[in-house]
Parts: C-alpha cells; sequence; structure tokens
C-alpha cells in the first residue's frame, strides 16, 4: 500500500554512505531485512563482548557460534539499528568472493628474521574477532577501504601480537585476486588505494538503490521515490511519455534495492 504521509530524506546523509567499502554497503542493505532484524533480536543476548584497547583497537569475544547469523553469512548478527560506521560486520570466508580475505601469521619481534608487517602501523580501525570453531580475524577499515584477514590459529594470542606477514595461496596469486593483493599492500603503505567498482554497483549507484529501498519500505509512491533521486522537475517533465525512463528507472532501481537487502553478500563481498 501506498503511503500518503512525507517521506522526510536527509540526502547528506545517504551521502556519507559513499565514503562505505563494499562490506559496509553491504551490511547498510541487509540490516534492513526484516528476517535478519527478527533473528538479530532472538540473538541480542548473545552478541560478542567488546573490549577497547589503549591503542584504539577492538577485540570481540563470541562465547559460542552463532548458526542462526552464519545463514546470513555473518559470525554474529549486529544490532541492525547501527550504522556501518557504527558497527563491524565480520563476514564469513564462504561469503566472500571478491575481497581480500588472506591468512596471515602473527609472529613475535625475535621470532624471525626478516621484518614483516606491524599490524598497529596500518592504517585504519582495527577489530579483531575471536570465536570458537573458527580462526580469528582481523578487520581493518579506513574510509572507502577494509580487508578482512583470518589469523592462523596455533599463532600467539592476537592482544600480544606485534607482527603480521601474510601467507597467501596460489588462489590468491592469480586473476582478480592479486589486485586485491596490492591494494592491500598500496594500504599499509598509506597510499590512496584505486580500484575499479564492481560493475553495476558504482558507490553512486548503490546509494540511489538504497534510496529506492528506503522509499519502497516506507511504502512510498515510486514516483516520490523517483523525485527524491532524480529530482522533482526533472521527473514531471518525463514521467510518463517513457523517453527518459524514470518510471522504469525506478522500478529498476527497487527491484535490485530488494535483491542486496536478500542476497547483499552474493554481489558486494
Amino acid at each position: 500500500m501506498t503511503s500518503h504521509a512525507p517521506w522526510c530524506v536527509d540526502k547528506g546523509a545517504y551521502d556519507q554512505l559513499l565514503q562505505l567499502p563494499y562490506s559496509g554497503w553491504c551490511w547498510e542493505y541487509r540490516r534492513r531485512d526484516t528476517a535478519l532484524k527478527s533473528a538479530a533480536h532472538r540473538l541480542a543476548s548473545h552478541r560478542p563482548t567488546i573490549l577497547k584497547r589503549a591503542d584504539g583497537s577492538k577485540i570481540y569475544r563470541m562465547r559460542m557460534r552463532q548458526p542462526q547469523a552464519e545463514t546470513f553469512g555473518l559470525y554474529y548478527l549486529p544490532d541492525p539499528s547501527l550504522s556501518a560506521f557504527e558497527t563491524t560486520p565480520f563476514w564469513l570466508p564462504e561469503t566472500m568472493s571478491s575481497h581480500l580475505n588472506a591468512a596471515s601469521e602473527v609472529r613475535i619481534k625475535n621470532g624471525v628474521l626478516e621484518t614483516p608487517l606491524r599490524w598497529d602501523e596500518i592504517p585504519g580501525e582495527k577489530h579483531f574477532l575471536i570465536a570458537p570453531g573458527r580462526r580469528p580475524k582481523l578487520v581493518i577499515e579506513a574510509p572507502g577501504y577494509a580487508a578482512q584477514l583470518a589469523i592462523e590459529e596455533n599463532m600467539i594470542p592476537v592482544p600480544h601480537a606485534v607482527y603480521l606477514s601474510l601467507r597467501l595461496g596460489a588462489g590468491l596469486l592469480q586473476g582478480t585476486n592479486l589486485s586485491q593483493v596490492e591494494e592491500f599492500a598500496r594500504h599499509c603503505l598509506g597510499r590512496e588505494v584505486s580500484y575499479k567498482p564492481l560493475r553495476g554497483f558504482s558507490p553512486e549507484t548503490l546509494k540511489n538503490t538504497i534510496i529506492a529501498l528506503d522509499g519502497h519500505l516506507a511504502g512510498v509512491s515510486h514516483r516520490r521515490i523517483a523525485e527524491v533521486i532524480f529530482d522533482q522537475e526533472t521527473v514531471a517533465q518525463d514521467w510518463n511519455n517513457g523517453i527518459k525512463s524514470y518510471k522504469s528507472r525506478t522500478r529498476r532501481l527497487i527491484k535490485k534495492g530488494v535483491e542486496l537487502m536478500k542476497y547483499g553478500n552474493k554481489f558486494l563481498l
């Protein structure tokens, strides 16, 4: 049913989303799913304990695995009321097909001859996840960039680790995966990461799609959604004759938004 109540849109808030990496975009879509919201409410008491360290990093400790959360591609379900700027989603490696999910070894200073990478010197926020039955994870986040690394179980506890060295399998050293390794290296050196957006999922397209999804979930008319995305005057000049296809473009954006809300990790991770 179409709502006749005014739909207030904060375009500035949507513009902020342009800074997100794809893992953040994925969470923004997935957290709008009513099925995920219901599951997150049931699992609220099982969220990890979070410890913030003096160096600014955070450690998330899970008491048990969460099969319900794993059906959504996540180790656990963050509070869906929190945006990607307020929480860190830890995605299961099997849901990540186009992003770096390399294994890393943690070594102490006197245990190696080479000079490995100091994880605390990598730009960005660091979030460690320690979960039973799975390898610990390190997520590194910065504006427009995120990397998720698995840490070997037999290494020393993460909070006391000083160095990281990536151990890459052959699969990560071929094709498009190699570009992800190069991006990670550039980020570690403090350089700007320049990557090609996934086809059909540029940040601007994702912004318009999430606006369309929010309008759809709010019960707003397709025309009102189009006016917010394309501007009211432009839509008024060409809504019914189909030359610019604003009506069909809006329908496609809504359909795409619903698909990303239900299966975002299939397309964005």
